[in-house]
């Protein structure tokens, strides 16, 4: 089987999994992985929450977006672009109090109106970040399964070039319920792994290979 052949039966078990999360339990589960989320140590100390408005399947980040904002953090939420030059690529866009009243896209989430500014690469790279990153599935290595078109991969990989540069700090953390954790995500150079891995049963560190 090839690595895409991999990837497309992975996600479509992923997706049955998610689906058969009930309403409840996802509020619950997420809850507590909200928690967890905010007791990483380098949440404390992380200007910038780059985090995602929840789709239907997905841990939902309204609990998190909630306190973040609480504690003057400043959120974004990503904004997915095309240009001939760069392809598909993401921005995130500071989220405003009344975000709710954003026209909704089609999976029903707020999103972000094509004129509203986004965060230059100056503003995330030069201070202190902590990314919320979505994922159909993650591993004890830090791998990660996406959707398949690559937005977070790119990002990702942008983020640590120009982190170290511009004298800021990005920590990848992946934001998903238990279930998701499989023993391999398959994986190739245009992925891009995250740095830990957080689920309402605790904090997945891919150094140590161990849930804690």
């Amino acid at each position: 089987m090839s690595l895409i052949e991999e990837k497309r039966e992975a996600r479509k078990r992923m997706k049955e999994i998610l689906g058969a999360i009930s309403p409840k339990d996802a509020e619950k589960l997420s809850f507590q992985a909200a928690e967890n989320f905010r007791s990483l140590p380098g949440y404390a100390g992380a200007d910038i929450l780059l985090a995602f408005l929840s789709k239907a399947g997905e841990i939902r980040t309204e609990r998190l977006i909630a306190e973040a904002r609480a504690e003057g953090k400043i959120i974004a939420v990503p904004r997915m672009e095309h240009s001939p030059d760069q392809g598909h690529y993401i921005v995130f866009i500071p989220l405003p109090d009344d975000y709710q009243i954003w026209p909704r896209d089609r999976f029903d989430i707020p999103e972000p109106p094509t004129d509203t500014l986004a965060l230059s690469d100056g503003e995330i790279f030069s201070t202190s970040v902590i990314v919320a990153t979505p994922g159909l599935a993650f591993d004890r290595r830090g791998r990660r399964l996406g959707r398949g078109r690559g937005y977070y991969d790119r990002f990702l990989a942008r983020a640590r070039a120009n982190a170290g540069r511009l004298r800021g700090s990005v920590i990848a953390c992946g934001l998903c319920y238990g279930s998701q954790i499989v023993d391999e995500v398959p994986f190739d150079e245009n992925d891009s792994a995250v740095d830990l891995v957080v689920t309402e049963e605790g904090i997945l560190y891919p150094e140590y290979y161990e849930l804690t």
